[in-house]
């Protein structure tokens, strides 16, 4: 990948013969150390190549992310002090150092005191004590229901430091980041080349926050750009593997670029890098549900995590592997586009907040363990990844 793309001219006008690369980094939480590490690697191997100011920015054309991909896509593309954006490590490093602070117990939002119930007074009585008491509880309990999981006030000061006052406009290289309208319940897609072309003043910070805003474990996200309010909520609901999005972007950059007598993009020119966060390991027997009511449902005791959710997240991402092979066709999505993603991991490792410094080293270890796996293919009848049966390596393809 890394010769092929420095073999392209930036300032050149782009056609439909032009290589267009493009990373893409799923939603996952803490889980984003996983695409991180991967990163890290290609970015020292680019480094080998080009010298040490070489950035993962320098070789990719888009860079789409969801969630904490959206956090990786924005630190990947912010420049800082000197213009450029820091190095990739750092972003493991960020992990590592914040996540338990976004995740920890004082980040979580204290439960809302109750107010006008009766005040317990000491002479009530036993069974009146016993009933405010009740009364009381429950109203902590509601209350706490009612609320996210966490403040999110760390992740934001983060961002904030991260990213400053830089404009979605400004970033280094074109990005996606999906959010999801609460307003008008419909996705709504950020991107680089689309605030330039409205002039848009969309700060990058407030798309990162967003994209982030994952339901019961953030708040919602509020702000008003461009003329507008927006009412925001994670990327993921909509797209938490955003590959689609960076094919799309990448099409319409050709599009406005090549306007004269342009129609349909050549994808046999597209080299896509998607990064996933993990998935948890199949059942034998499959999810077991019970009797598939609304607890069975939401939740398995005997997995630790929720069957629904789980269940619609991989059949969402397995459709993006399924569009993605038909959009570009079997044999160039065999050729150029790498799905890297860990499809074996233990109902603890995909929780998305736990940011326990042994999960931390055993995400790191995920993903340098990724590294080393055969390279998955997509399969020319079904669309969907397909491990191959010959010795070469997902390091091996990412520094081809």
């Amino acid at each position: 990948m890394a010769a092929n793309r420095r073999r392209i001219s930036r300032s050149s006008p782009r056609t439909d013969a032009k290589l267009m690369t493009i990373l893409s980094i799923d939603g996952g939480g803490i889980r984003g150390i996983v695409p991180a590490t991967i990163l890290t690697f290609l970015e020292q191997e680019l480094q080998k190549l080009d010298g040490p100011q070489a950035r993962i920015a320098d070789y990719f054309d888009v860079i789409a992310g969801t969630s904490t991909g959206g956090i990786v896509a924005a630190m990947l593309t912010t420049p800082a002090q000197n213009g450029r954006p820091i190095p990739a490590h750092k972003i493991t490093k960020f992990y590592f150092e914040e996540g338990p602070k976004i995740f920890s117990n004082e980040a979580r939002l204290a439960t809302q005191q109750t107010e006008g119930w009766r005040k317990r007074e000491p002479d009530q009585g036993f069974f009146s004590n016993l009933l405010s008491n009740i009364a009381t509880a429950g109203a902590q309990i509601m209350s706490s229901l009612r609320a996210p999981e966490y403040d999110g006030l760390h992740l934001r000061r983060k961002v904030k430091e991260i990213v400053g006052d830089t404009l979605l406009a400004d970033t280094l290289t074109n990005v996606v980041i999906p959010a999801y309208d609460m307003q008008n319940l419909r996705p709504i897609i950020f991107s680089t080349q689309q605030a330039k072309h409205n002039m848009s003043d969309v700060r990058l910070e407030n798309v990162v926050i967003s994209t982030s805003s994952t339901p019961y474990y953030f708040p919602l996200s509020k702000f008003a750009a461009d003329g507008n309010q927006h009412f925001l909520v994670d990327g993921g609901i909509a797209a938490n593997n955003p590959t689609l999005l960076g094919i799309r972007e990448a099409a319409k950059i050709l599009q406005r670029e090549n306007a004269s007598g342009f129609s349909q993009p050549d994808y046999s020119n597209f080299l896509v890098l998607s990064l996933g966060t993990g998935s948890a390991k199949k059942q034998p027997d499959g999810h077991q549900i019970g009797s598939g009511g609304l607890l069975d449902w939401l939740f398995s005791f005997e997995q630790g995590l929720s069957p629904l959710f789980d269940v619609m997240f991989r059949a969402s991402d397995d459709m993006v592997d399924i569009y993605t092979s038909l959009i570009m066709g079997n044999y160039n999505s065999q050729q150029k586009y790498l799905r890297i993603q860990d499809y074996e991991m233990k109902a603890h490792e995909v929780k998305t907040d736990d940011a326990s410094p042994v999960n931390l080293m055993r995400l790191e270890e995920i993903g340098k363990d990724l590294l080393n796996r055969p390279v998955s293919m997509a399969h020319p009848d079904t669309g969907l990844p397909d491990a191959q049966d010959f010795s070469t390596k997902n390091r091996d393809v990412l520094t081809r």
